[in-house]
């Protein structure tokens, strides 16, 4: 992903002269700057990878494009690699292939026209489609699994291992964020998943803040805003118990 190759500074000259938005970052590393700090205006952000996203789905200097969008939403991106690290308890190599090949094909067939937040929908949707290919290999191999055991019962060799204890446990964290997460969506809109990533995820904020485009202090009190709005609603919701877990009620 170098930026400094013959062929990337001149597919970045090419695109500054014809994007104006480019005018105030003279090299691709001054760009990665702006995308990658926290400090800066989010909609700014979203704004140049929108046109990032565009540019490589047209396929124009793509490899360039491609490097500026991984390294634009790295820290985003790495706080996807640690998580599924953990989860997945797969080797680092094969958990970076899996996110290379999810954040690709994300970018591929993004709709930009349906996006608010394009650091967000790239982030959480390569972590979401991640975990989703990996649920799916999971179910595949308890099947193997159980063929195996009704070959063992009639006389033949198992035909796999048994499934990992924390990996069920894994799998059962991950589905019950993804109901939480929907039972939120109508209560908090927008902050939903800062709120998820925060309380549920256990990111720190300046963790969050990454994934969103956010400086901490304003996803700080983007979540604090959430939960004081959750907290009104209470008597508007029966029968919601799940919310304490969060701190939706304390």
């Amino acid at each position: 992903m170098a930026l400094r190759t013959a062929e990337a500074q001149r597919a970045y000259r090419v695109l500054r002269h014809n994007w104006e938005a480019l005018s105030g970052f003279e090299q691709p590393e001054d760009l990665v700057t702006f995308l990658t700090a926290r400090e800066g205006e989010s909609h700014i952000k979203d704004g140049l990878l929108a046109g990032l996203v565009m540019l490589v789905q047209m396929g124009a200097a793509a490899n360039a494009f491609v490097a500026l969008l991984w390294l634009g939403l790295w820290p985003g991106l790495d706080s996807v690699y640690r998580r599924c690290l953990r989860r997945m308890e797969s080797a680092p190599v094969e958990v970076v292939s899996s996110i290379a090949a999810s954040f690709m094909g994300l970018v591929a067939r993004v709709e930009l026209s349906g996006v608010q937040r394009v650091a967000a929908t790239l982030v959480r949707g390569t972590e979401r489609d991640v975990l989703k290919e990996w649920h799916k290999e999971f179910e595949a191999q308890r099947q193997r699994v159980r063929l195996g055991r009704l070959a063992e019962a009639d006389g033949g060799a198992p035909s796999g291992p048994w499934p990992v204890p924390s990996v069920l446990r894994a799998r059962s964290f991950s589905t019950e964020v993804e109901e939480l997460r929907a039972l939120l969506l109508p209560l908090m809109g927008e902050d939903t998943d800062l709120v998820v990533s925060v309380l549920l995820r256990e990111e720190d904020y300046a963790e969050a803040a990454a994934s969103f485009g956010l400086a901490p202090a304003a996803a700080r009190k983007r979540v604090q805003r959430a939960l004081v709005r959750l907290r009104k609603m209470k008597n508007k919701i029966p029968e919601k118990d799940f919310l304490s877990q969060i701190g939706g009620w304390g």
